[in-house]
């Protein structure tokens, strides 16, 4: 136990020093983009290095929409819902049409249902802490009738997932913890709706904000706080902890087809966690997803595929030198690495409802690929590499393809730091991200077939 702590407060010296080059769950972003358009943000155009449409979803004050493996469409795919300064609204998926579903600037969007047309959303008590440090009141709303339920109350925690057969809520909860960056925790000292970070090196310098993020980020890992997994009935309210650890817990996610499936992260330094597990609501089945082979792989930013079947992940091999975008199917073992390159990795990835393309985010210079030209929203088209022998063995062998990209729409205006959280529309056609590029925050979407 002493050359655990001994050790994790090495690896701090090391990062605020810049000798691990930065880590790569750091969500680094260079300083505001000079040539963000002025004035009032266009809601269409072409973008003019790519050819594509895009529109804007959210109204003139501004939107954000939820992360990218949350379920933010109703189960016919008419409509998609997300957060304004004002509250919560609805955007019809053909028309763009926007209603307003709550009223009220202190309901926080949680997701919507699998099976019903209901979003959920919850209501924190005042206080000086975090909002998922307080009590909070979650609702469930009827998205056409405008009929309000009270579902329950929890003494705090975070609600990430739904599952399949809308029956229970997944959440975890961290005891005693901190935030990242206690001084500047309040939202009034936020940017993009993301806290700043700020830490100072080895020469008692200022750490740019990847370094900074990520000095703050190993001191969670290493404070070891007690977390908990718990689910909460969506008849009866009632919370059950499924889950306990020291680890340091996030990213609970329900599978879209099996309601009693779960993944969920180990965060901290990627190179260090085994970061990805899954296990069964009544905590059975407790298995990792990915075993590390070489000093300095990562993976991570996980996400279950439409059919539930195979989780999706960022592999690096090693670390900022090789990427892929993999998966491993839960029933089989069988993985499949696709190669990504390196002005296509991106902060986030996700797959078509139908399987047969990705899209991602793509990301600045300061981030953990170091692309020279990589802030581009990009399509992506898997193509399998050819086996030349078809007749050897292959059983239990990676089986590898690579991506081929499309730039959809260009970046370069966007800061980082707000994470665009690409997401394909249930119908497959449009992509829907969140940007700042011109100014405030916004929801966007390009369409896929506005380019001949």
């Amino acid at each position: 136990m002493i050359w655990e702590q001994q050790n994790r407060r090495g690896l701090l010296k090391a990062l605020a020093a810049g000798s691990l080059g930065g880590a790569a769950f750091a969500r680094a972003a260079v300083a505001p983009a000079q040539d963000r358009p002025s004035g009032p943000p266009p809601k269409a155009w072409t973008d003019s290095a790519t050819g594509y449409r895009v529109v804007r979803l959210s109204p003139d004050e501004g939107g954000g929409k939820l992360y990218f493996y949350k379920n933010s469409f109703t189960p016919e795919g008419d409509l998609m819902v997300m957060s304004t300064p004002s509250g919560i609204v609805a955007v019809d998926l053909k028309s763009h049409a926007l209603r307003t579903l709550v009223n009220d600037p202190k309901a926080d969007l949680l997701f919507t249902a699998r099976r019903s047309r209901h979003v959920f959303y919850s209501i924190s008590d005042p206080g000086e802490e975090q909002p998922m440090d307080r009590p909070r009141t979650i609702f469930s709303l009827d998205i056409d009738s405008g009929r309000k339920r009270r579902i329950g109350r929890i003494p705090n925690g975070q609600i990430n997932a739904a599952n399949a057969d809308d029956s229970l809520m997944l959440g975890f909860v961290a005891y005693g913890s901190k935030p990242l960056q206690p001084d500047v925790a309040d939202p009034r000292n936020r940017r993009f709706d993301q806290a700043e970070y700020s830490a100072k090196g080895p020469d008692g310098k200022p750490l740019n904000f990847a370094r900074a993020k990520g000095v703050r980020m190993l001191e969670r890992w290493a404070a070891r706080y007690p977390m908990e997994i718990f689910t909460l009935d969506l008849r009866s309210g009632q919370r059950r902890t499924v889950h306990k650890t020291n680890e340091w817990i996030g990213h609970t996610q329900f599978s879209p087809t099996d309601p009693q499936r779960i993944i969920f992260c180990h965060e901290g330094p990627w190179h260090r966690v085994d970061r990805m597990w899954t296990m069964r609501t009544d905590g059975s089945d407790l298995r990792k997803l990915h075993q590390r082979t070489m000093n300095f792989e990562i993976f991570g930013h996980e996400w279950f595929g439409a059919d539930g079947r195979e989780v999706y992940y960022d592999l690096q091999t090693p670390r900022g030198q090789v990427f892929w975008v993999a998966s491993v199917n839960l029933d089989t073992g069988a993985r499949i690495w696709r190669r990504v390159d390196r002005n296509d990795w991106s902060v986030h990835f996700n797959r078509s409802p139908d399987g047969r393309l990705f899209a991602g985010d793509g990301g600045d210079a300061d981030m953990v690929a170091h692309a020279s030209d990589g802030k581009w929203l990009v399509l992506l088209r898997p193509e399998e590499v050819p086996d030349a022998d078809p007749e050897s063995d292959q059983a239990g062998l990676v089986s590898t393809q690579v991506m081929r990209s499309t730039r959809l729409v260009n970046m370069s205006a966007h800061d980082y730091r707000l994470e665009p959280n690409v997401t394909f529309t249930p119908d497959g056609r449009w992509i829907v991200f969140c940007s700042n590029m011109h100014g405030r925050n916004h929801v966007y979407a390009v369409d896929l077939a506005s380019k001949s």
